[in-house]
C-alpha cells in the first residue's frame, strides 16, 4: 500500500515517456549511441567506479552507527552491491534489505532492514541537502528558493539536533540521531557520489552543456527517479531531464541516458552479481568455520574498581562505563551522543598504550576519541603522541595524617565548625540509611540547585549510595544533609553533597571534618573532588570563558569550601587528537553531564576483546 502511489507515478511517467519519444527514430538513437568515444567510456566508468565507492562508505557510516561489527571492508562491497541491485531491481528498500541480509553473514533480516533503512534516510537528507545547494548557487530558477532554503535548514537543523537531543523518542521507539561525526560523513561521500555521477553522465553528453547546469538537473532528476521507485528510475529520471535540458536533442539525450545506465547501472549490478555468487559458493564450502558474532557485556570486575588508583572510578556502577583495555592496560569509558571517553586515569598501567586502541573504538562508533580529567603524567604521555592537551580542573587531595586544624589557614574552618557545633549538629557515620529522609534532601537540594550532574560525578539513587560511605548530618531527630564518599583500598573521594533549604552555617564542613578523621585512622587519602583550575597560563579570553563557567555553575563557592581545607590540587586534563576534537567533546560532555546517562549497548567482540575475571587478577597484581 505504501509502495501503490509511487509505482503509480512511476507507471504514469513511462506512459508519459513513450508518448513523448513515439516520434523519435530509432536510427537516429543508434548513431547517436555509437557516437560516444572510447575515451568517454573510460572517464565514465572512472566516475562510477568513484560514485560507488562513496555509496559504500555510506554503509560503514551506517554499521559503524548501529554498531552491527561489520568491520568497513565488508560493509564498503556488500552497500555498493546492495545499492547496485536496488538500482537495477527497484523497490530499492525491499531490495536492499534482501541484498544485504545475504551478503552479510550474521547480519540478520531486522539488522539488514535497519541499515537499509538507514542509508535510504541519510541519502535522502543528503540529497536535499545538495540538491537545494547547487540550486540556490547554479541555477536559481530551476527550484522555488523556499524549498532550496528549507532543504537547507534542514541540512542545519540535524547537526544541531544530533548536538542537544542525540535521541529521539517516538512511542516505544527510540531514534538515535547520528553523530556530528557521521553525519559529516555522509555529507562528504553524498557530495563525493553525486557529483561523480553527474560527471559520469556529462562526459557521455555530446555538446556543449556547462557541468555547472548539469549537475543541478541531474540532482533533481535523480530526486524523481528515486521518488518513482521505478527499476532504475526508468520514466521519471528520463521525463525530467528532457524536460530541464531543451536545448540538447532529444535523439542524443537518451543515447546519453542509455549509455549512462550501462556503464552507472547495468556495469555494477552485473559486478555485485558476480561478487553476490562467489560469496554463497564461499559460505557453501565454509560454512563450518563461521562463527556468529555475540555481543557481551562491558561488566567491570569489582577487584579492578577496588584496587583503582582513583576511587573515583566507582562511578562506573551508575554511569554505564564500560572496559576498555588488555592484561597489561584497562581504563573505564562511556559512550556519549558525539564521543567515547575515557574517565579518569586507567584502572592499571599508563594512559598512552590505551589511547590508539580508544582511538579505534571511537571511530567504530562515529565518535570523538578524548580522555577525561587525566593526570599529568598521562597527558605527557598523550601529548607525546601528538594528542592536544587541555587542564580541566585541579583535583582536591588532603592527606588526613598532615591535616590539623591549627594555624591561620584554617582559621575560616575553624569558625565554620564552631557554628555547626552551636546549632546542634552531630554527625554519624551511616551503617543503616535512611533512604526515606535522604531522597528528601535530595530533591530539596534538587529544587535549589537545579538537576544534578551525571556522567563524571554521581546522582542519588538508593541502590547507588548503598555502595559508598556515607557520613549523615543530625539535627536533633532530623537528618538535614549527608555526604557520600567512594571508596576502596586506595583512597577516599568526595561524591555526593546533600542538604536541606535552612542548613546551619558549618553542617558540610562538619561532615567533611568527620570523614578526614575516619580517614586517619585508616590511613587512606581523601579527595575532595574536582575543583575549577586556577593559576593557569592561558589567553586572557580563555580565562574569562573559565571564571564566567565557574561563576554559572556555582565554582565560587566550591572553590571556597573545599579551600577550607587547605588541600593540595593536581592538575587535571582533557585529551584528544585535535583541537576541534577537544572543543567538540567539551561540549558534547557539558551536555550529557546535564541529561540521564544513557546505558551503553555493548560492543562487537571483534571490535574489543573480552575482559574476563583472569584479567582482572592479571591487572590487580600488576596494581
Amino acid at each position: 500500500m505504501r509502495l501503490a502511489l509511487p509505482l503509480t507515478i512511476g507507471a504514469v511517467c513511462l506512459w508519459l515517456l513513450a508518448g513523448r519519444l513515439s516520434s523519435l527514430e530509432p536510427a537516429h538513437l543508434w548513431d547517436a549511441f555509437r557516437a560516444v568515444q572510447a575515451p568517454q567510456w573510460a572517464a565514465a566508468v572512472a566516475a562510477t567506479a568513484l560514485s560507488f565507492w562513496a555509496l559504500g562508505r555510506y554503509d560503514a557510516v551506517m554499521h559503524r552507527h548501529l554498531r552491527t561489527g561489520v568491520s568497513d571492508t565488508e560493509a564498503q562491497v556488500s552497500g555498493a552491491s546492495a545499492i547496485a541491485f536496488a538500482q537495477v531491481l527497484g523497490l530499492g528498500v525491499v531490495t536492499g534489505t534482501l541484498a544485504r541480509w545475504k551478503l552479510v553473514p550474521g547480519l540478520g533480516a531486522m539488522r539488514a532492514a535497519q541499515v537499509t533503512a538507514a542509508v535510504s534516510l541519510s541519502f535522502l537528507l543528503a540529497w536535499a541537502v545538495v540538491t537545494g545547494l547547487a540550486c540556490l548557487v547554479l541555477a536559481p530558477g530551476l527550484l522555488p528558493v523556499g524549498l532550496a532554503l528549507m532543504a537547507l535548514f534542514l541540512g542545519l537543523g540535524l547537526p544541531a539536533l544530533s548536538l542537544f537531543v542525540p535521541q529521539l523518542r517516538l512511542g516505544r521507539w527510540r531514534l538515535r540521531i547520528p553523530s556530528l561525526h557521521a553525519i559529516a560523513a555522509i555529507a562528504f561521500f553524498a557530495v563525493i557520489d553525486t557529483f561523480a555521477a553527474a560527471v559520469a553522465l556529462h562526459v557521455l553528453l555530446p555538446g556543449a552543456v556547462p557541468f555547472t547546469l548539469l549537475l543541478p538537473c541531474f540532482l533533481l532528476a535523480l530526486g524523481a527517479g528515486l521518488f518513482g521507485s521505478t527499476p532504475g528510475g526508468v520514466g521519471p529520471f528520463e521525463l525530467t531531464l528532457l524536460a530541464l535540458l531543451p536545448q540538447v536533442a532529444e535523439a542524443e539525450l537518451m543515447a546519453t541516458i542509455l549509455a549512462f545506465r550501462l556503464v552507472y547501472y547495468a556495469a555494477p549490478a552485473t559486478i555485485a552479481l558476480g561478487y553476490a555468487m562467489a560469496q554463497g559458493l564461499h559460505r557453501a564450502r565454509h560454512w563450518e568455520d563461521h562463527v556468529p558474532r555475540r555481543h557481551v557485556p562491558r561488566d567491570i570486575p569489582e577487584l579492578l574498581l577496588d584496587l583503582a588508583p582513583r576511587s573515583e572510578c566507582g562511578l562506573a556502577r551508575q554511569n554505564g562505563a564500560r572496559m576498555l583495555g588488555t592484561s597489561h592496560n584497562s581504563a573505564l569509558v562511556i559512550d556519549t551522543p558525539q564521543s567515547l571517553t575515557l574517565l579518569f586515569d586507567p584502572l592499571c598501567g599508563p594512559l598512552k598504550p590505551l589511547l590508539p586502541r580508544l582511538a579505534a573504538a571511537a571511530r567504530s562508533s562515529n565518535r570523538i576519541a578524548v580522555a577525561y580529567k587525566c593526570s599529568a603524567r598521562n597527558a605527557v604521555g598523550a601529548r607525546d603522541l601528538g594528542w592536544k592537551c587541555l587542564r580541566v580542573a585541579d583535583e582536591a587531595i588532603v592527606m588526613p595524617q598532615d591535616f590539623t586544624l591549627e594555624g591561620s589557614r584554617f582559621r575560616q574552618l575553624r569558625r565554620k565548625l564552631r557554628n555547626a557545633e552551636k546549632a546542634g549538629i552531630s554527625v554519624t557515620r551511616a551503617r543503616q540509611l535512611p533512604f526515606d529522609q535522604m531522597a528528601a534532601l535530595d530533591l530539596s537540594w534538587s529544587a535549589e540547585h537545579g538537576q544534578a550532574r551525571g556522567l563524571s560525578t554521581g546522582r542519588y539513587d538508593p541502590d547507588y549510595v548503598a555502595d559508598q560511605r556515607c557520613y549523615l548530618a543530625w539535627r536533633g531527630e532530623k537528618l538535614v544533609a549527608f555526604v557520600t564518599f567512594h571508596e576502596n583500598r586506595q583512597q577516599l573521594c568526595l561524591d555526593l553533597m546533600r542538604h536541606g533549604a535552612d542548613l546551619p552555617d558549618g553542617t558540610m564542613h562538619l561532615l567533611i571534618t568527620a570523614a578526614l578523621q575516619d580517614a586517619r585512622a585508616e590511613g587512606l587519602p581523601l579527595s575532595l573532588a574536582a575543583m575549577p583550575a586556577r593559576d593557569l597560563r592561558e589567553h586572557p579570553l580563555m580565562a574569562r570563558l573559565r571564571n564566567r563557567i565557574a561563576r554559572q555553575s556555582g565554582g565560587a563557592g566550591l572553590i571556597r569550601f573545599k579551600d577550607s581545607f587547605a588541600p593540595r590540587r593536581i592538575p587535571l586534563y582533557m585529551t584528544a587528537p585535535s583541537h576541534l576534537s577537544l572543543i567538540l567533546a567539551a561540549a558534547d560532555l557539558a551536555l550529557a553531564m546535564r541529561r540521564p546517562a544513557p546505558r551503553a549497548q555493548p560492543l562487537s567482540t571483534r571490535q574489543q576483546a573480552s575482559y574476563d575475571g583472569e584479567t582482572a587478577k592479571a591487572c590487580a597484581l600488576r596494581s
